[in-house]
């Protein structure tokens, strides 16, 4: 803008020289001409200001990892004239982190009487999570570029990205006896009789406490329900592991564990049985319970508005939480990105390292420490299994 206004000046000088230095009609008209034209550029930019209206299309987008999709921004003119260039100004945040993703300067040539033109503003992105698409401003230029007018708006287009849908195979050599994959070996069903009362634990469910014991004792009373189920699985999701200033890998990992966490949930679902989730969350350690594929929703959303950072609690911490309320039948997947010593001593601690029906799942792209892995494979009972986040398919052996 600088750049016209002058040059403007410029050409104006000259012309008004030329007044000077050559007795001629046409200099003085043309003199007028530069003068009268930034007037009615400026009327007419006025104009535009006024009439010009901006609609997001739409206010809410649903897309998967790495999906290309397009936010529409809909402009619209009331006027009867064109509308003279514009410029609109916002921003792509993610709501964990401050991040301008979005392009701050989107140009357009104009819009013609009485119509709508849509722009369509395209993004692709590489981690799950919430966003927030933000237009916040909209600038009007004149149609020779010498003059703007800043308009504030408030737009907002909330973006849900999800995360990618993966799938779990057996790596076990099938039998016309054993041809089922993990999931499909737990069989399980759930009886809703009383059994006993325990106190509160953080991440039992609202809807297990006994309140009217809870009144008389002063404090929250869960009733525990007797469990006649021959076998279920518990997984833990390790969202605490921060990789320091590799923050792409510190989201790659997180949404790893998501994403695998989410496709064993729903296998196991899918052949009938229950699962428990385990899992830090905004809210602190959460638990939840699920005995039919109807369930699984409630977890996918829960799992995908996760923040994209590191949970505030060790993850060891949440399996010291809910490690008492694993029985003897319960088949558990630790998820996790890499394997700790402060990991392994807990799991020890808590008996899960010494009874059968563990596996530790971790990633290819963070490999375990030789040392730790030769003794997870001598010195416990778990299965450590590797996988490549990258893929949409993995193997559980």
């Amino acid at each position: 803008m600088r750049e016209f206004r002058t040059f403007y000046s410029v050409l104006t000088g000259l012309i008004l020289i030329m007044c000077f230095v050559y007795q001629s009609r046409m200099m003085p008209l043309l003199l007028l001409i530069l003068i009268i034209c930034p007037v009615i550029s400026f009327i007419v930019m006025v104009v535009n200001y006024v009439s010009v209206g901006l609609k997001a299309m739409p206010a809410e987008v649903v897309v998967r990892k790495f999906e290309e999709y397009q936010i529409g921004l809909a402009i619209e003119n009331h006027f009867i004239l064109p509308v003279s260039p514009i410029r609109i100004i916002g921003d792509f945040q993610s709501l964990a982190e401050q991040e301008a993703d979005f392009s701050k300067k989107v140009m357009i040539t104009g819009v013609s009487p009485f119509n709508t033109t849509v722009l369509g503003v395209p993004f692709c992105l590489p981690f799950r999570g919430e966003y927030n698409v933000r237009i916040y401003e909209v600038c009007v230029y004149d149609l020779l570029k010498l003059f703007k007018l800043s308009k504030k708006v408030n737009l907002n287009i909330r973006v849900i990205v999800l995360p990618r849908e993966k799938i779990p195979h057996s790596t076990e050599k099938e039998t016309e006896t054993d041809s089922e994959s993990p999931a499909s070996k737990i069989t399980s069903h759930r009886s809703n009789t009383f059994n006993s009362l325990r106190e509160y634990r953080e991440g039992d469910s609202i809807r297990s406490i006994h309140w009217k014991l809870s009144a008389k004792q002063d404090e929250l009373i869960v009733k525990q329900q007797e469990q006649s189920v021959n076998n279920s699985a518990v997984i833990f999701s390790n969202f605490s592991e921060d990789f320091g200033e590799d923050r792409f890998m510190t989201r790659r990992m997180l949404d790893a564990v998501i994403e695998t966490s989410l496709a064993v949930t729903k296998a196991v679902l899918e052949e009938g049985n229950s699962v428990i989730n385990c899992w830090q969350g905004s809210a602190g350690s959460e638990k939840y319970e699920m005995t039919e594929l109807s369930h699984y929703s409630y977890i996918h959303n829960a799992f995908t508005i996760l923040p994209q950072k590191p949970a505030e609690k060790s993850f060891s911490e949440l399996i010291t939480l809910f490690s008492p309320d694993i029985q003897e039948h319960h088949t558990i997947y630790i998820v996790t990105p890499a394997v700790s010593d402060e990991l392994l001593t807990m799991l020890e601690e808590t008996g899960l390292a010494m009874r059968g029906g563990v596996g530790i799942i971790t990633f290819t792209a963070v490999r375990t420490n030789s040392e730790l892995s030769e003794f997870i494979k001598t010195q416990t009972k778990m299965k450590l299994i590797e996988i490549n986040d990258e893929e949409a398919e993995f193997y559980i052996n």
